[in-house]
């Protein structure tokens, strides 16, 4: 149930300067067949990562099939609907982009 609430494309939320200024402009755009496509968003460019996926309870397994290791990240999705990450105990917080799936 959790992946389903994942499924679509996030954004860096502009209100959390902290996440930016940490971990840059980013998107995240979760598939249904346990894709995830990691975009960093550096002036002109884009650098894409492209990652597994899965979760397990609040938490999110991601994996890099070309250097394969397993990473968890705690997250959750507030009552505003943010994605929150918690990363190393870095939290960063991003919106849904407008016309990607809510489940």
């Amino acid at each position: 149930m959790g992946e389903q609430r994942l499924i679509g494309k996030w954004r860096s939320d502009a209100d959390d300067p902290e996440g930016i200024g940490e971990f840059g402009e980013v998107s995240l755009e979760f598939s249904p067949n346990g894709g995830l496509t990691y975009t960093i968003h550096v002036d002109e460019k884009r650098q894409i990562i492209l990652l597994t996926y899965r979760v397990e309870g609040d938490v999110l397994i991601t994996d890099q099939p070309s250097h394969p290791k397993e990473e968890r990240t705690k997250f959750k999705i507030t009552a505003d609907g943010k994605l929150v990450l918690l990363h190393e105990n870095r939290p960063s917080a991003y919106v849904r982009v407008d016309g990607s799936i809510r489940l």
